[in-house]
């Protein structure tokens, strides 16, 4: 049931993603495209780190069914409302005011995913005995990958029907993980004595792991850090990088999200084949050090032959950090806290969604083309040095 609702969620997102990218690329002055995509990733970033920590509180504190099932509910009303205004040509048009509604509106997206997803992931340690979490774990990530066969959809859908009609369908969903749920029997709390103490105390004890242990500490910083810098021009810029640079389409940016999406997946099936996987630290770093590397490929690529391969090889690479990195928190942290650390280890999608603005801000000045080798640059050096000055989380087996 966990991989159905992962499944369900991820072929959401990416049809959101687009969509939204798509509208604001499409509709906005060609000369302020890149800051406003830049703005946009901004705001949902901020909408998200202003919620994740107490989304992965609120999943230790309550059932964690029943906090899902409340912000899918959520989720869905909010799809319905931001899709049914799409379907109104002026604002399909982001005439007057409506491109900056709309702007707003769509961060709500980034309030839903802080509840979404570290709820879900922290649901894989109740689900599973403590032997085969890792392959859990992989399973759970790989079917993450798979949702972004919804992206050349979603593609077609934007040209085809529309802003509108492509957001709501990204509504079914919702509905999935809504129906998916009704079948989850278990409604206990992870920690049921959270509730008897103050959210801001149930937060701070999360916070505390990252000051008490190490790996932890540097495993978290390394996932912001990687968000920040790479996925900040790969996830937040790639629009206009694919309008302008590739001179591609809607059609095509799907497809090369695809590309993504099969990196990830041999990502997970090799995860998969080689079971626990030992020196886990210094893998985990070498699959950081792979994706700077891959960025900086991608960047000097203008054949869209070479950037799809390259947005494949940095799909594989962020794949592995995503699942090495949740494999390393629940392995070191305890069940009760698992919500709350998971929140910490989840807010670099909020960084790089405000890193996009950034970013954004950067690439008017210098160039698109100039900032993703030197994104992918610093990436290499962030790496080198911790592998340097890090030695609990290099040698972590």
């Amino acid at each position: 049931m966990l991989l159905v609702m992962q499944l369900a969620s991820s072929m959401r997102q990416p049809t959101l993603f687009l969509t939204q990218a798509w509208y604001v690329n499409t509709v906005a002055p060609e000369s302020q495209r890149v800051v406003l995509l830049g703005l946009l990733a901004a705001l949902r970033g901020i909408a998200f780190l202003s919620y994740v920590l107490f989304g992965g509180t609120f999943a230790d504190r309550f059932p964690r069914v029943t906090v899902l099932t409340a912000s899918h509910a959520v989720g869905l009303v909010s799809i319905l409302i931001v899709g049914s205004l799409l379907l109104i040509p002026s604002i399909a048009d982001g005439d007057g005011p409506w491109l900056w509604v709309m702007l707003a509106l769509f961060a709500s997206f980034g309030l839903m995913t802080a509840q979404d997803q570290p709820t879900r992931t922290a649901m894989v340690r109740d689900a599973v005995p403590e032997h085969l979490l890792s392959r859990a774990i992989t399973q759970h990530q790989m079917v993450m990958s798979f949702g972004v066969v919804a992206a050349p959809f979603a593609g077609w859908s934007i040209d085809a029907l529309g802003f509108g009609v492509t957001y709501l369908l990204a509504g079914l969903g919702h509905v999935v993980v809504l129906i998916t749920l009704r079948g989850i029997s278990t409604r206990t709390a992870a920690d049921p004595g959270a509730s008897r103490t103050s959210v801001l105390r149930n937060l701070g004890d999360g916070i505390a792991v990252l000051r008490t242990n190490a790996v932890v500490r540097w495993t978290v910083f390394t996932n912001w850090a990687v968000a920040a810098l790479g996925m900040s021009v790969m996830g937040v810029l790639v629009a206009n990088w694919v309008s302008d640079v590739l001179e591609l389409d809607a059609l095509g940016w799907g497809v090369m999200v695809v590309t993504w999406g099969i990196g990830g997946v041999v990502g997970s099936i090799w995860l998969n084949w080689r079971g626990d996987v030992r020196h886990m630290g210094a893998w985990y770093l070498g699959a950081g050090a792979l994706m700077g590397c891959g960025v900086m490929a991608f960047g000097f690529s203008r054949a869209i032959v070479v950037a799809f391969f390259f947005n494949g090889v940095v799909g594989m690479a962020y794949q592995l950090i995503l699942t090495w990195g949740v494999t390393i928190v629940q392995r070191e942290v305890p069940n009760r806290l698992l919500g709350r650390v998971t929140g910490l280890l989840l807010l670099a999608g909020g960084l790089m969604q405000i890193a996009g603005l950034g970013m954004g801000l950067l690439a008017k000045q210098l160039g698109i083309e100039t900032v993703y080798p030197l994104a992918g640059l610093a990436i290499v050096v962030f790496i080198a040095l911790l592998s340097w000055r890090q030695r609990p989380l290099r040698e972590l087996d």
